[in-house]
């Protein structure tokens, strides 16, 4: 399932802080037929979203009845995405239930096969500000 839609980056402080870009009425619709046999628990869905030419994997979390996909940071930066931003979002979550269209034989239907992802841009942790490796034993300078 393909998800096409625009919103606003708002930032949550929960137990986790994080951006996000709430899911809008009629793809949330979407997403719910088809959450409970995609889900890992909690209502949580693991999905492929595109942010500008940024792809990443990430889990959409369900709240109030809807649902928030989370931007994570990297995306954002190599986007220069900001908090109140507007932004369009493609957001892919295979249905494992979805029959190929191929199969018309009568034979039975076999799952999809995941569509080829685009190159991701490479980022490196280790150019963040607040990156720190256990090998190297150094922490980043405070702020």
């Amino acid at each position: 399932m393909e998800l096409r839609f625009s919103g606003e980056v708002v930032w949550w402080r929960g137990p986790a802080p994080h951006h996000f870009v709430a899911l809008p009425g009629p793809e949330a619709e979407r997403l719910r037929a088809v959450a409970s046999r995609v889900t890992y628990g909690w209502g949580c869905v693991p999905a492929t979203v595109t942010l500008g030419a940024t792809t990443f994997t990430t889990s959409i979390f369900p709240k109030d009845g809807g649902f928030l996909v989370p931007l994570k940071v990297a995306a954002r930066r190599a986007e220069g995405v900001e908090l109140g931003d507007d932004v369009t979002l493609v957001v892919v979550v295979e249905d494992p239930d979805v029959p190929d269209d191929d199969a018309s034989d009568g034979a039975a239907a076999t799952p999809r096969a995941a569509a080829p992802r685009p190159a991701a841009p490479h980022h490196d942790p280790a150019e963040d500000d607040d990156y720190f490796d256990p090998a190297a034993g150094t922490r980043p300078a405070p702020r």
